[in-house]
């Protein structure tokens, strides 16, 4: 197995090494608009049911190619915890969204983008990609006020510093309220199945991005993710806590995670066709199947 880089901006991760004529856009490497443009509500309904799209990954993220077949990489998204494999979140990529080349500078500090989107800039100044939300990159230098100079797979670029910081004041938030902010920001972004970036989000993809700004790494799942934090109780959250449900009344599988926003209402990507939204638990259907509470912040 060897390691790869995604240069994509945002590269799908598909149960299956083929797409259909709709899914083709997707496999651009200069972002996922063209493909989530033409996408109805129906056809957002249908990734899921289809289970088509299993998760994403972002430009530079690590992927573990384990065999090449037709175009088609399949491996593990490195950055994504799966209890049941050690590598990372398997699936399918179209391999031309991925590098081989060895990166120059492999340790050193990292930055993370915290705002919807920003160019990655040459030396020149044009633009080399557009990254989204969460994309970390390693820094060589930051002796510019007003741009760090990273590396890629794709050679070294440069981003605005400014892109990295949160564009609201932090210092009298805690890292949970920061995430609440933060999310607020998506609101009315339409759920996107399997969707880790701002293009779109599913439930745990959505709080898995939140934390990944604020330097935690949480699993990709949300039945995994109610494993990992600290338990508190509904009456003790805070904003920024996970809210987790089950079916059954709460006692059959873990299917939603929703982020405490403080006051009884929760921050949630609900599910295919609707929106980022506020949702009052007390009042909602999901009030009785709710079965843990974790804090990861």
């Amino acid at each position: 197995m060897q390691t790869a880089r995604i240069i994509a901006t945002v590269a799908n991760v598909w149960r299956q090494p083929h797409v259909t004529s709709l899914e083709s856009p997707a496999l651009a490497n200069t972002g996922l608009q063209a493909w989530l443009g033409q996408l109805t509500d129906a056809d957002t309904i249908d990734l899921e049911r289809h289970n088509r799209l299993v998760t994403q990954a972002l430009f530079n993220d690590p992927f573990v190619i384990e065999r090449l077949v037709d175009g088609w990489a399949y491996g593990y998204v490195a950055t994504q915890r799966d209890e049941a494999h050690p590598q990372g979140y398997p699936g399918w990529i179209w391999a031309a969204q991925l590098s081989l080349a060895p990166l120059a500078v492999q340790t050193g500090p990292t930055v993370t983008v915290r705002r919807r989107q920003t160019p990655l800039l040459r030396a020149d100044g044009s633009t080399l990609r557009q990254l989204n939300l969460g994309t970390e990159l390693t820094v060589i230098s930051s002796k510019d006020y007003r741009y760090d100079q990273v590396q890629t797979p794709l050679g070294v670029g440069k981003i605005a510093k400014g892109a990295t910081q949160f564009d609201f004041l932090t210092a009298d938030l805690t890292a949970g309220q920061t995430m609440v902010q933060l999310a607020r920001k998506y609101l009315d972004l339409r759920y996107l199945w399997g969707g880790i970036s701002s293009d779109g989000f599913d439930c745990s993809g959505f709080v898995y991005a939140l934390h990944r700004c604020i330097g935690v790494r949480l699993p990709r799942d949300a039945a995994e993710q109610r494993t990992v934090g600290t338990p508190v109780t509904l009456a003790t959250a805070q904003p920024g806590d996970l809210c987790f449900f089950a079916s059954e009344h709460g006692h059959g599988r873990v299917h939603h995670v929703a982020m405490y926003a403080g006051d009884g209402w929760l921050i949630h990507s609900p599910k295919p066709g609707k929106h980022v939204t506020y949702l009052k638990l007390a009042t909602s259907p999901l009030a009785d199947e709710l079965v843990a509470v974790q804090r990861n912040w």
